[in-house]
């Protein structure tokens, strides 16, 4: 049994005590609590604690902790109850106490997992032009469960997915970047698809963007991807140099026609 001999608070942190018990003939300090816990368990000058009683005050001392440090992470932005669990599992905090942190967090409605799905999906769909896909990479990664990110996912309509690929292939398509139309086409498809969007929503996409490109930056393109093949392949003649140079730019999407009528014209000279 120990006699609290003296309670002062901390000079850096008034919020917190230490607490002085008398061991022997000697005062010596026993541990520091939250003002919290001070009450709680009506901490005072003269009074006894036994050993149950102690572990019990800084077991809920490593819980107001806890829960201050979580309420610290939270202060940046909203969070999932997996990132603030990870988070205090790197402050070595008990399994036992995140949890009850956690509990307490999501009473309070501090930590609300299906709030904070439909909330990224609506700023993902707002300020960017990632698709279902990459969202639901992303709340995955989030421990956000299936159930939740689905029905946040179920904002994001067709209509607004349709949308969303337009104006993200109107953004990228670009005349006079020497490219042939069906190469930026190819390109724009597969950003789309890597950005988790099916590819219905993207075939349509094309179809409603009616993006094309001019028969001169068509041709330019050409000219461009030509003087580039002519320069790899120009050690090679006839049948073999011909060969070459239509794989090379049939690659970058150029039709036969036009590649034939190249390699049998005058400008093939000019390469």
């Amino acid at each position: 049994m120990a006699v609290i001999t003296r309670i002062s608070a901390q000079q850096k942190n008034d919020e917190r005590f230490n607490i002085f018990i008398q061991k022997g003939p000697k005062e010596e300090f026993a541990f520091s609590v939250d003002a919290d816990v001070l009450i709680k368990f009506s901490l005072q000058k003269g009074m006894e604690i036994d050993e149950e009683e102690w572990e019990a005050i800084i077991e809920e001392d490593h819980y107001r902790k806890a829960f201050n440090k979580a309420l610290h992470y939270l202060s940046f932005r909203m969070r999932t109850a997996h990132e603030i669990e990870v988070y205090l599992e790197k402050k070595e905090v008990p399994e036992s106490t995140i949890k009850r942190v956690l509990q307490k967090l999501s009473e309070y409605d501090f930590v609300n997992d299906e709030t904070f799905a439909k909330s990224l999906v609506r700023s993902r769909m707002n300020t960017s032009f990632k698709g279902p896909g990459m969202i639901r990479q992303e709340l995955k990664k989030k421990g956000i469960s299936d159930r939740h990110t689905e029905e946040a996912l179920d904002q994001f309509s067709y209509e607004e997915q349709l949308e969303a690929s337009i104006a993200f292939i109107q953004k990228q398509f670009s005349s006079g970047k020497k490219r042939s139309e069906k190469e930026q086409k190819q390109r724009i498809a597969q950003q789309l698809q890597q950005k988790g969007y099916m590819w219905e929503v993207i075939e349509m996409a094309f179809q409603e963007a009616k993006i094309s490109q001019s028969a001169e930056d068509e041709k330019e393109a050409l000219l461009a991807h030509a003087r580039k093949a002519h320069h790899k392949y120009k050690k090679y003649s006839g049948f073999e140099y011909e060969s070459r140079m239509k794989k090379f730019l049939y690659s970058k999407g150029f039709n036969s026609e036009v590649i034939s009528e190249l390699l049998n014209g005058d400008e093939i000279n000019d390469l």
